[in-house]
Formats: C-alpha cells, sequence, structure tokens
C-alpha cells in the first residue's frame, strides 16, 4: 500500500513488461512520438508514461469536473497513501471543487426561484 509504480514515476515499462501485459491482462500500449510544436491530450484516467530523448518542458493541466467528483475522491484518498515527499493531500482540490459546485447550485436555485417570483406577481 505505501508503493505504487504507476504513480510515483520511478519505473518505465519498456516492451517485454507491456508484452506481458497484453498477454495475460489484454492491456494494449501504444507509442507516440511527440515533436517540437505538438500537443497530446490523454483522456481522464489514462495511464502512461514519458520519455524524454532530449531536454524538454513538460506542461500538465489537470481537470476535474464536479461530475466526477466521487471518483476524485477516491483518487485524493489512494494517493495520499504513498510515502513521498510530494503532498497529494490536495493535488486535486476536491474540497474547492465541491465548494464551488455547491455555490453555483446555490446561485442557479435563486435565480429560478427569483423567476418562479416573478411569474408569480404578473
Amino acid at each position: 500500500p505505501e508503493h505504487d509504480p504507476v504513480r510515483d514515476q520511478g519505473w518505465y515499462v519498456n516492451r517485454r513488461p507491456r508484452q506481458g501485459l497484453l498477454e495475460e491482462y489484454g492491456v494494449r500500449a501504444c507509442t507516440l512520438v511527440q515533436f517540437l510544436g505538438d500537443a497530446i491530450v490523454l483522456p481522464a484516467g489514462t495511464l502512461h508514461q514519458v520519455q524524454n530523448f532530449h531536454s524538454c518542458i513538460q506542461v500538465t493541466e489537470d481537470f476535474v469536473s464536479p461530475e466526477h467528483l466521487v471518483q476524485s475522491f477516491h483518487l485524493t484518498q489512494e494517493l495520499r497513501l504513498l510515502k513521498e515527499e510530494i503532498n497529494y493531500d490536495d493535488k486535486l482540490q476536491v474540497k474547492n471543487i465541491l465548494y464551488h459546485a455547491v455555490k453555483e447550485m446555490v446561485r442557479a436555485l435563486k435565480m429560478h426561484e427569483d423567476e418562479v417570483e416573478d411569474m408569480e406577481d404578473t
């Protein structure tokens, strides 16, 4: 429970282990080569690894929607088990997402309530 080779980024799965994943579990890997100016968008939940052949800068943007708050919370709990120096507790900012989702819901309900009151007054 204290070690996760997928999330701790200390492993690189080369050709032989990838072949084993395909044969044993049906997990198919693909290789993408990124050139200057290319952007790669990975679907949510996609496990991936990066091998840099040259010096580079990686810019990563995570997006977590309120609709996936439950999954984000579970992922945050899993990350907390890792004994790393990196603080994963607030990486996905689940509490902020929940706060803003509730705030928006209350605003929308208030607007709807105001519209219903205006219709009743006319």
